[in-house]
Order: C-alpha cells, then sequence, then structure tokens
C-alpha cells in the first residue's frame, strides 16, 4: 500500500470526526505532553480511544502539524512501523498514531527503534486494557506518559448530553467539602429546572459509553455491550496471553456468564473449578484475574494481597453499570449503587475488601455505599469512614450524595 493511500485513509477517518461536537477536553489535553515524545493511551475496547485520537490529530492538522492516523492491525499496513514512521519523517510528519498496537507483532522494539531513530516524532500508542502497556521490557522510562481512559464519568456524561460543564474534584475534596460541591452542582440544575437524580438514574443505565448515541433503543446498545464483552475475550485476551485457544474462551465465556449473574459476590473457588469444569483453581484465579485487566470486572482482594499472586478476589463487580444491565433488564438496585462506587473508587488508588464496609481504598478511607436510609452502624468503629448514599441531592445526616463520585473525572 502506498504511502499516499494511507494518508488518505487517515486524512478521511480524522475529517470524520469533525462532526462530533463533544470532546473529552481532560485527556484531550493529555495528548500532547510539553516534552515526553510518546503518549501511550490504554482503556478497554469501546470507550472512544480511537475517536479521541482522531479528534486531537484533527486539531493539529488545523494548527498546520501533518498527521497521520494508523490501526496498527489494518490490512493497508504491509511494511515494518519502523520503516512507516521513516518515510513519514521524510515527509515533513509531526504526529503519528498508531492505534490497536497490541495487535502488531513485536510493537514493543517497533515502537522504542521509532523513539530512538526519530525523535522529532510525536507518538501516540493506544491499546487495550488487557495488554501490558508498562514497557517493562523496553528502555523508556522518562520517555512516555501512560493515560489511562475510562468510559464517561456522570460529569462528562452531562457535558456531552445536557451542555453542561463543570469541574472535576478530588476525592479529597468530595470528602472534605460534599455539601458545598453538591449545593454549586444543584444550583445549576435548578437553573435550568432540571432533575439531577434523573440524569444520574439514566446515566446508570446507558451513559457509560460513547457509543449509546449510535443506537435507537437501549437493547441495541446493551446487545453491543454483549458483543464487545465477547469481542475482548475472543481478540484482545489472546493478543495479551498467547496460550488462550478456543477452549479457554468458551471457559473464560462460562465463567463470566456465571459470575455476571451473582455480582456482587464471594467466590468459592473450588466450586467455581468444579462446575465450570477448569482444570484448577489457580488457573480459574488468573481468568478472574484475565477479566479484570482487561475491564470486564473489577476484582477486590484483601489489603496487602497482590492479584498478581492470582490470590481469590474477595468480591467480584462488573466493571460499570451498564454492563450490568446489559446482562440483567432490571438488576437489583444495590448491586448497581456498589459497581458504580467501585468503578469510580477504581483508579483512585488501591481499592480493596475491607472486614468492616464495603470498600476501602489505601487502607485509609472506607466507604459504605446505599440508599437514603443508610447509616453508619456497619462502619462505627471506623476512624475514616463515610456513607455515600444514593437518592439525595445534597449531604443528609452526615450521608453523601453517591452521584458525587461521578466527578472524579
Amino acid at each position: 500500500m502506498s504511502f499516499e493511500r494511507l494518508n488518505e485513509v487517515s486524512d478521511d477517518l480524522i475529517t470524520e470526526v469533525d462532526k462530533l461536537s463533544f470532546v473529552r477536553s481532560r485527556l484531550f489535553d493529555a495528548l500532547a505532553p510539553p516534552k515526553q515524545n510518546v503518549v501511550i493511551l490504554k482503556g478497554a475496547r469501546g470507550i472512544g480511544k480511537s475517536t479521541l485520537i482522531q479528534q486531537f490529530l484533527s486539531s493539529q492538522q488545523k494548527k498546520g502539524n501533518k498527521v497521520l492516523y494508523l490501526s496498527a492491525d489494518s490490512t493497508l499496513l504491509d511494511v515494518g512501523l519502523a520503516k512507516l514512521a521513516h518515510e513519514y519523517q521524510k515527509r515533513g510528519g509531526i504526529y503519528l498514531a498508531l492505534d490497536e498496537i497490541h495487535k502488531y507483532d513485536n510493537w514493543q522494539s517497533e515502537v522504542k527503534t521509532i523513539l530512538d531513530s526519530f525523535p522529532g516524532l510525536k507518538l501516540i500508542v493506544s491499546g487495550s486494557s488487557s495488554t501490558n502497556l508498562d514497557y517493562a521490557s523496553t528502555d523508556l522510562s522518562r520517555r512516555h506518559i501512560m493515560l489511562h481512559a475510562k468510559g464517561l464519568s456522570f460529569r462528562e456524561y452531562l457535558e456531552k448530553n445536557q451542555d453542561i460543564k463543570l469541574r472535576c474534584y478530588s476525592l479529597k475534596e468530595i470528602l472534605t467539602h460534599p455539601k458545598d460541591i453538591s449545593q454549586t452542582i444543584i444550583k445549576i440544575f435548578k437553573e435550568r429546572q432540571l432533575d439531577l437524580l434523573s440524569f444520574f438514574k439514566k446515566y446508570l443505565r446507558e451513559g457509560y459509553f460513547l457509543s449509546r448515541e449510535n443506537y435507537e433503543f437501549e437493547v441495541l446498545y446493551y446487545d453491543s455491550l454483549l458483543n464487545t464483552i465477547n469481542g475482548i475475550i475472543d481478540v484482545d485476551l489472546p493478543y495479551a496471553h498467547k496460550a488462550i485457544d478456543g477452549l479457554i474462551k468458551q471457559k473464560i465465556k462460562l465463567l463470566l456468564k456465571h459470575v455476571a449473574a451473582k455480582c456482587p459476590f464471594t467466590p468459592n473457588i473450588s466450586e467455581l473449578s468444579k462446575s465450570l469444569s477448569i482444570a484448577n483453581d489457580n488457573t480459574l484465579k488468573k481468568y478472574l484475574y484475565y477479566l479484570s485487566e482487561a475491564e470486564v470486572l473489577i476484582n477486590l482482594y484483601q489489603a496487602n494481597k497482590s492479584h498478581k499472586d492470582f490470590q481469590r478476589p474477595q468480591k467480584i463487580f462488573l466493571n460499570n453499570t451498564n454492563y450490568a444491565y446489559a446482562y440483567e433488564d432490571n438488576p437489583v438496585i444495590g448491586t448497581v449503587r456498589e459497581t458504580f462506587a467501585a468503578n469510580c473508587l477504581k483508579g483512585q488508588g488501591e481499592l480493596t475488601a475491607p472486614t468492616f464496609g464495603d470498600f476501602c481504598l489505601n487502607g485509609e478511607w472506607v466507604f459504605e455505599i446505599g440508599g437514603r436510609s443508610k447509616n453508619k452502624r456497619q462502619i462505627k468503629s471506623v476512624k475514616q469512614g463515610y456513607v455515600f448514599a444514593d437518592d439525595i441531592t445534597s449531604v443528609e445526616h452526615g450521608n453523601l450524595p453517591l452521584w458525587l463520585l461521578g466527578f472524579l473525572w
């Protein structure tokens, strides 16, 4: 395939995203670090990595910079990445984006060669959460920025669908000033005569993925999410773990089906292994770990227990509330609340399963999740214990509004 044809395909894709009005501004701005020459964007399948990269390249193109977008598994790509980068630089290229990098064999050494040989290029690399993108085997220390993209936060959902632009808050800010923050946000909703809690309920059902707007009906959206999960198991996991064959894929799907029907729950590993005809307990724990790394599940472990040693999870959740609705028409509301909290808190630090309460973060903060009438009885002995309650707009009886966690990113 000629370079000219690759450039045409790239331009077509980049031009297409100009029709989109919503941009995930925080991630967008982070794609252009001031010093490092490579940004690594990691995230689950379906959360909009490709769209974000194309939007960024479009903005750079408008500034007069030469850009090129390629999917690393494209059939149009018939030369090595390093050779392509060489040709691109000779033609005055500035930004080179390599999407789906995990699908390109020997990509680590190719990327290192590009950085070593063409220091003038600004490289953007993206890949699946299921793939190890930490470059442990290559010398990229101090030469890259790693970005982890999650699905839309509640804050981003409001910006996208209602053009309500609000700032992010750190968890410390939320815990310290929940009343001030919630009242600031509530005031905006009242001025617009909008019901914040109604939007929050809708977000929990269908607001996590950008792809929702592609489907007229919820049922079609949920079908697409289940297809996405199958794609993660069938395609992404085998790229990351070469030993995964057709039989193992089926075992993982059976395991996920069983887990999804019971989330959140504490698994009996031996019983699960036996009922699903999985070779041994460690193999099953390994499959659960794979699904967690791919952001299909969230596994909570005991504090000071490494999931990399394939420990038994103390509690398992689906990764996000939209998945919960995809698997179940009317999931238990308590499950939805805890799933939302787990998704929001994961990434804020080490999230573990405490002896008392639902979640512990960094061994410091303990959280209990519930409805409006929830109290601190279960965490009364915990020094830094907090209750996040659903169905309240502001702080009530010491309980913090659950929806506030949707402003962490």
